[in-house]
């Protein structure tokens, strides 16, 4: 079993390494699904931490009777995004775009080009949603988890690590409303004065520990750090988020955006 969660644990961060995309070669108005897709779960200002639970793979008596083990398995995957990145709002505005197929109103064109555009000078504005292949008290659970959360059970466990140690911890949590972004959780933007992230740092840590025993007591899951990382679930445990951002590749039309 242990030699089965590192196999799949490994899988699962190789496969989600894609290459660069040159989103900001063309305006995201020309993005492609996948592109926007790409953008939001997979590149240097998103990623994805999912949670697998595979407890129902052991017991020699159901291995033995050869019966199929894909339905026994169950994913939840969390998508960590900066919101406070331009490129991350452009890519939620042109899904809206493409999902609606031209059928937007004006004015709603208007809010979506000054959502994609605006600027956070006191703030950095991470959101986390979840998404499961199919549904699952897991994914139930996760979902409630968001909504029931909030700032001081969060204030204490959930920062930005930057690499020279350096760490700030969250100001404020926010649950998911009805706009689809999911749960916002807001950091200061300025450290005494200073911008906490610059050109010169060389990675940002986002660290959270989401206490699932607040939402129900049914299984959770247990951490595994990485970027696009996999964890087993098991009974009792926590969401523990870690997700690991290179700003050297967080450069977008020239200028470094988070």
């Amino acid at each position: 079993m242990k030699k089965l969660c590192v196999f799949l644990s490994c899988l699962v961060a190789l496969c989600s390494v894609p290459a660069l995309a040159q989103w900001d070669k063309k305006s995201y108005n020309n993005w492609s699904e996948k592109e926007a897709t790409r953008m939001l779960n997979e590149s240097p200002w998103a990623q994805t931490q999912t949670f697998s639970d595979i407890s129902q793979l052991t017991g020699n008596a159901r291995l033995a009777s050869g019966a199929s083990r894909i339905g026994e398995e169950f994913h939840v995957n969390f998508r960590i995004r900066f919101l406070s990145a331009r490129p991350v709002r452009q890519a939620t505005a042109r899904m809206i775009e493409l999902q609606n197929k031209g059928e937007l109103s004006e004015p709603v064109e208007k809010q979506l080009k000054a959502f994609a555009a605006a600027d956070f000078p006191d703030y950095i504005i991470l959101t986390v949603t979840v998404d499961s292949p199919r549904p699952s008290n897991h994914l139930q659970q996760a979902t409630l988890m968001l909504a029931k959360l909030t700032t001081a059970d969060l204030q204490n466990n959930t920062y930005l690590l930057a690499g020279s140690g350096q760490k700030v911890f969250i100001k404020e949590y926010q649950p998911p409303r009805n706009d689809g972004l999911g749960a916002r959780l807001i950091f200061p933007r300025l450290v005494e004065g200073k911008p906490f992230i610059t050109a010169e740092t060389e990675s940002i840590l986002f660290h959270s520990e989401f206490g699932a025993s607040k939402a129900s007591s049914d299984a959770t899951a247990s951490q595994q750090t990485g970027p696009s990382a996999s964890s087993s679930i098991t009974p009792f445990s926590n969401f523990v988020l870690n997700m690991r951002y290179k700003i050297k590749d967080m450069m977008f039309g020239g200028k470094l955006e988070y």
